[in-house]
């Protein structure tokens, strides 16, 4: 893929389908209810800020672990990572990349019972795909940057400040839930890791097509020196 090395992209391909099978657990035994710090900084939030954040909202939810999933967190997050300290995005960029997809998806996202946050398919991969290419200084920079915007800003905005939010966690798992057994709510896993998935891949896609349109061709720097090398 055009500003990805080939293992980096077998990572962030293969690595995430593989990974997505695998969740840590932050937690050893379920909770059912909100701690007593979430519970007091929710009330001092909801006094400074009403619009936002409600006063009342249940507190109590089916029994539930919280964990991080391997393929839809902590790869996309070691990705990004890398592509970052090997200087193929700007961390300037990335950061302003990142907050608009993490805006727009924490308004987008919606929790379903027992299954998880879920988004439209394509909203997460096109906005990346035109971040990219609008905040990258040259067309082979943009996939990693709508990489990194795409992944980071969902697992931030869908996932993250998601969860965060009073009453999403009784959504997810409200009292009437069937199943005996308490739910895992995954980071990164379950619906969002579809989006998470879905953004990476098509926004790198999108992003690399129209890379490869405006130039003429999908070879690297590098492919193009090895036969000019040979040639001679």
């Amino acid at each position: 893929m055009v500003g990805f090395s080939h293992w980096t992209a077998t990572l962030a391909v293969f690595g995430s389908i593989l990974g997505s099978l695998v969740d840590i657990p932050l937690m050893e035994t379920p909770i059912s209810t909100y701690p007593e710090w979430y519970l007091t900084a929710a009330s001092q939030f909801s006094i400074e800020f009403p619009t936002f954040f409600p006063a009342a909202f249940p507190i109590t939810f089916h029994p539930l672990y919280l964990a991080v999933n391997l393929g839809g967190c902590i790869i996309p997050l070691a990705v990004s990572a890398h592509l970052l300290l090997r200087g193929r995005a700007s961390f300037g960029r990335s950061a302003l990349g990142m907050a608009v997809v993490a805006a727009v998806t924490y308004y987008a996202a919606e929790a379903i019972p027992g299954e998880g946050i879920v988004l439209p398919f394509w909203l997460s991969p096109f906005l990346a795909a035109v971040l990219g290419l609008v905040l990258a200084r040259g067309y082979r920079r943009s996939p990693p940057l709508a990489y990194i915007s795409g992944t980071i800003g969902t697992l931030i905005g869908a996932d993250l400040l998601s969860l965060l939010t009073p009453g999403v966690l009784p959504a997810l798992s409200p009292l009437y839930l069937l199943p005996p057994q308490p739910v895992v709510m995954s980071i990164g896993g379950a619906g969002v890791f579809d989006g998470i998935f879905l953004t990476g891949i098509i926004a790198v896609l999108l992003a690399a097509g129209i890379v490869c349109i405006f130039r003429g061709s999908c070879e690297g720097r590098a492919g193009r020196t090895e036969v000019g090398r040979k040639k001679r």
